[in-house]
């Protein structure tokens, strides 16, 4: 047998040892997926639908931040293997398997077919790289492509080899629908091979590379090209920030990543890590060093999470293989000895602490029960805790799965409007940064018996972790001891108070209930809000941006109240509603141009109103953007934005393209999926002086 042959022997059988750990692993635990493992998967079964449909369209567009690949991968695999115990496990061997050959490939390039061994093993037995074949995230997949690619961009020779500079472009297209930091691991050593390029056949051999690329990439990308920069500050600093992590350049910030990766990498490969960069240094293997160079990157941004630098562990990898290769003869031989310990104790570790759960999570009970009560019928659900195993997420997951028409909801604030069931848990809810919410419902149904008798306990789980979940459904029935003129007159009363949480120096205010004897079980027919102006926004919370409105008509159909908090306390108490419609309403240019200065995010952005436009122009640390805008209805969202005259500084911009980007803006989008019940505007006019909704044609009689 061959040297090349012992060792793909050798990557091979490492192979097969953490599928069979996996294994043994699925076929004791049983707890539900957590958080974003769930979400994936959800996104796997949508993907699934979407391509049953035929609806390519869809599978694009369905996420703002994660691209498709992965999810859809797990989607065919689920085809033909429809297991929440494999389909997604399957995938990530699949990318574990993909990841070791191509880090065995970079090894043997860089550090000798021995390295390439030493690279390929420590690679797929690290307890960060097994941890993650453990879970169906997208950062495996995404370390296993950066290997991938970069193994193909060697193969290149400098881009003088079409074939592989085609190959190349379409991994990077790849690897950009895994995730989009796929650039950001590439981009040092691209950038070597670049300076390295000496030819005019090898600058069109890269180009056409890049072609292939943008090919396979717009048409997730496309839509997404103006709004991803702001949604990677966010992730990297606002949202850390939120999540309580250290200031970005603090020196626990600094330290997460030096202080826990020999953790997650393990102790031995870190020595030889160290010791394979100072041999990349003083050889100038640029190649290898700028593989490594992201880790400055992430080592500057807020939110910092050990599986982030996932992606780097090939060529950590690589360089610990380097390192192997420099010690001497003895060296070595006790290097491989406590390596092969090292594996050993860090596969077992990985996969079995903390240990599999043979205990089985009462979600599918609980939504069978949700879908007896319901006959069918589409619901609303609200999952109160945020529990890994017991949160929105897994639910939203199962509920798909079984194909029961439920929506999962989030625990509610303020009031529970559109949520026709609640499931609550005892003990332990969740992480710090959600666990308020989850509380605030518990205290407001403990206080508030109103409420509680409008959701009364339909149903009770134990838990495996000792805790109990409580199934709360929407019950109201009409047996008050009141008229419906009283309560009528309750209802309005109430409303009139609540409605200072939302307006404020009102001008002329009527409320008139359109109603029968069904009131007494809160249903109103109709309910029109109306002024003559007011000052709209969030009033309870601080410094909120309120705009001043005039001649207001608000009609919501088929609204819901508590009966029992109106009649008892005199307290509008709304629950659900048909639908809501602004018939009128008319904003003066100046108010608007106020309005739009206390919006955060938007201060830089001036405007001027034409005859049925909009002139927006956007100032930007680099060239102003200017655009016209309009208004289209449409029946299925309250408007559609359609920008004209575009232009980035002096340069104008297609139309077409700038309209295929606007359509993941549209803020009707976000709108629409934030209420809870249907809603819809009458038709919108703009003049010089004001943007004004319906008018005296909308009137109601």
């Amino acid at each position: 047998m061959s040297s090349a042959t012992r060792q793909r022997a050798t990557v091979a059988a490492v192979f097969l040892g953490l599928i069979a750990v996996t294994s043994i692993w699925l076929a004791i635990d049983r707890r539900p997926p957590e958080w974003d493992y769930a979400n994936h998967l959800e996104n796997a079964l949508r993907c699934r639908q979407d391509v049953a449909a035929g609806d390519l369209g869809a599978v694009f567009a369905r996420s703002s931040f994660y691209p498709p690949l992965v999810p859809c991968a797990a989607a065919l695999v689920y085809s033909v293997l429809p297991s929440d115990a494999a389909f997604g496990h399957v995938v990530m061997l699949a990318f574990l398997g993909l990841g070791m050959v191509s880090t065995y490939i970079l090894g043997r390039r860089l550090a000798g077919g021995t390295g390439g061994v030493v690279a390929a093993v420590v690679f797929g037995t690290a307890p960060l790289v097994v941890h993650h074949v453990l879970h169906f995230q997208l950062d495996l997949p995404l370390a296993s492509l950066v290997a991938t690619f970069l193994a193909a961009l060697l193969a290149t020779d400098h881009f003088e080899r079409p074939t592989w500079a085609i190959v190349t472009g379409a991994l990077l297209g790849l690897g950009m629908l895994t995730k989009p930091p796929f650039f950001v691991f590439v981009a040092p050593a691209c950038l070597v091979v670049a300076i390295g390029m000496r030819s005019r056949r090898a600058w069109l051999h890269a180009s056409l590379a890049g072609l292939v690329a943008v090919l396979v990439a717009l048409p997730w990308y496309g839509p997404r090209a103006l709004g991803l920069a702001t949604q990677f500050q966010n992730r990297s600093f606002k949202q850390a920030e939120e999540a309580g992590f250290p200031a970005a350049l603090s020196s626990a910030s600094l330290a997460y990543y030096p202080l826990n990766s020999p953790s997650q990498v393990g102790v031995i490969a870190t020595v030889l890590v160290v010791i394979g960069v100072g041999v990349a240094l003083r050889r100038r293997c640029w190649y290898l060093l700028a593989g490594l160079a992201p880790f400055l990157v992430f080592l500057l941004l807020q939110n910092k999470q050990m599986r982030y630098l996932l992606p780097l562990m090939p060529m950590i990898a690589v360089a610990c293989a380097l390192g192997f290769e420099a010690l001497p003869r003895p060296g070595r031989w006790g290097a491989g000895v406590a390596l092969a310990a090292a594996v050993l104790w860090q596969v077992s570790s990985a996969a079995l602490a903390p240990p599999p759960d043979g205990a089985r999570w009462p979600h599918r009970p609980i939504l069978e029960a949700l879908a007896r009560d319901s006959g069918g019928a589409p619901r609303t659900v609200s999952i109160v805790a945020n529990h890994p195993y017991f949160s929105p997420s897994n639910f939203r997951y199962f509920a798909l799965r079984d194909g029961l028409h439920l929506r999962v909801a989030r625990a509610w604030e303020g009031e529970p409007i559109g949520i026709d069931y609640m499931v609550l848990k005892s003990g332990d809810l969740g992480p710090p940064l959600t666990i308020d919410k989850a509380r605030q419902v518990g205290e407001r149904l403990a206080a508030d018996a109103a409420l509680a008798r409008a959701f009364p306990v339909i149903g009770e789980f134990r838990l495996p972790d000792g805790s109990t979940a409580s199934v709360r459904a929407r019950r109201l029935a009409d047996d008050l001891d009141v008229t419906p003129d009283a309560l009528a007159r309750a209802v309005t009363a109430g409303l009139r108070a609540r409605l200072g949480e939302v307006m404020r120096d009102v001008e002329g205010l009527e409320i008139r209930l359109d109603y029968d004897a069904r009131i007494l079980g809160g249903r109103i027919t109709r309910l029109e809000i109306a002024a003559a102006a007011a000052t709209v926004g969030e009033l309870r919370k601080r410094q909120p941006a309120l705009l001043r409105v005039r001649d207001v008509l608000v009609v919501i159909e088929d609204a819901l109240v508590n009966p029992w908090s109106a009649a008892r306390t005199g307290r509008f108490d709304p629950l659900d509603a048909g639908r809501l419609r602004i018939e009128r309403a008319t904003v003066e240019a100046a108010d608007l141009r106020s309005f739009l200065g206390q919006v955060k995010g938007v201060g830089r952005m001036s405007l001027s109103l034409g005859t049925g436009f909009v002139d927006l122009t956007f100032e930007t640390p680099g060239p102003d953007v200017a655009a016209r805008v309009r208004f289209v209805p449409r029946t299925d969202r309250l408007f559609v934005l359609v920008a004209e005259r575009v232009r980035v500084g002096s340069i104008s911009v297609p139309p077409l393209l700038v309209n295929w980007i606007m359509a993941s803006f549209d803020p009707s989008r976000g709108i629409a999926s934030r209420l809870p019940f249907p809603a819809a505007i009458a038709p919108v006019t703009v003049t010089p002086g004001s943007v004004r909704i319906g008018g005296p044609e909308s009137r109601s009689p």
